[in-house]
């Protein structure tokens, strides 16, 4: 009768010890999903002069600079984005114990180190990295060599933008999606950020691309109506292209953007030439990511340059006709991802329609 309890409590002690590892064992695969949903979300290219609302490693994002952490009035503020997205994960790590949510010492030094990895690899947006304000790789160059190019102010945000026509100019749409025609202020005719010899002028129209997706930022195009038209000294309009550049071919672009990855804003124009990219690599460099590489885009790239934080609105040009859109990318600059550019080539008759309308 004894080695009879000894046998059943040797089967129950077995049991659970199973019933243990099979819980650790969908625990920790549960956590390996949650990383890899995080380290393949893509995100528009904005960015901040303030290590705090620097962007993740591998996140695409549109190519603004932000330098203000004010989130009210309406505006996008991605550091928001970045604490619900840090609760969700604390929601995740945290074990739910006789009803209180305890971390444990494991938990807690993971947290740690994601949180020494962001600090570590925090990308800005477009024209090198995408959200802040300047070029990576380039040199300074003078608004006399693009004339087309103008910022587009809002509040301490920065975009960059082409003038297509005296009243008009070609820009990102996650620049200007959801935010009152009100709010922006276009300078041009200055190599100088919001430089005094520039021309300045509001905005009275808005119009975003009948395809954009925020998510995706496919079609990320928007024009804009300037409140009288813009001329001056180092002002000029820039044609539309109509066909994709060929891979291999340079584009132009140009900007006040960031001129590394997690930098800040710059005072003074820089300009650099991009190889365009074939569209198979360039699906497949994103393969993975929470958005696709359609026909609607193209991708450049060269080593050490690249678009950047405060970069996103800005023109890729080639030939003097205006090939593309600074959009989004990973990081700045990296071998492994190229920045993308929204084909002005597909957006003409949108672009006519709506000049001839307004």
């Amino acid at each position: 009768m004894r080695l009879r309890w000894l046998y059943l409590v040797f089967i129950l002690l077995l049991l659970d010890r199973l019933a243990a590892a099979q819980r650790r064992s969908r625990n920790q695969r549960n956590r390996n999903t949650g990383l890899a949903r995080a380290r393949n979300q893509i995100e528009p290219r904005i960015a901040s002069n303030t290590d705090t609302t620097s962007i993740r490693r591998n996140r695409l994002q549109p190519r603004i600079v932000n330098n203000s952490n004010d989130s009210g009035n309406g505006n996008w503020n991605p550091l928001n984005n970045r604490r619900r997205r840090a609760n969700r994960w604390r929601r995740f790590n945290n074990r739910n114990r006789n009803g209180r949510n305890r971390l444990s010492r494991r938990n807690r030094a993971n947290r740690r180190n994601r949180a020494n990895r962001r600090n570590r690899n925090r990308a800005s947006a477009r024209i090198v990295g995408g959200g802040r304000a300047r070029i990576l790789g380039g040199p300074t160059a003078s608004i006399a060599t693009m004339p087309y190019l103008v910022q587009i102010h809002r509040g301490e945000s920065l975009c960059g933008g082409s003038l297509i026509r005296p009243e008009w100019v070609l820009t990102a749409a996650h620049c200007v999606s959801g935010i009152d025609a009100s709010e922006f202020y276009v300078v041009g005719g200055t190599s100088t950020l919001n430089g005094t010899d520039g021309v300045g002028r509001t905005v009275t129209f808005t119009s975003v691309a009948p395809l954009y997706t925020r998510k995706g930022l496919n079609m990320d195009a928007a024009l804009m109506k300037l409140n009288e038209t813009m001329t001056g000294t180092n002002i000029g309009t820039i044609a539309l292209g109509q066909r994709v550049p060929r891979p291999g071919t340079r584009v132009r672009i140009g900007g006040w953007g960031a001129t590394r990855e997690g930098g800040t804003s710059v005072t003074q124009l820089r300009s650099v030439q991009l190889i365009v990219v074939k569209q198979s690599a360039c699906r497949l460099a994103y393969q993975g990511a929470t958005t696709t590489i359609t026909n609607r885009m193209f991708c450049a790239q060269a080593r050490g340059r690249d678009s950047c934080s405060g970069d996103s609105g800005g023109g890729a040009v080639q030939n003097n006709r205006l090939m593309g859109i600074v959009s989004f990318g990973t990081g700045c600059a990296r071998p492994e991802y190229p920045g993308v550019y929204t084909r002005v080539g597909n957006l003409r008759r949108w672009i006519n329609r709506i000049i001839s309308s307004n």
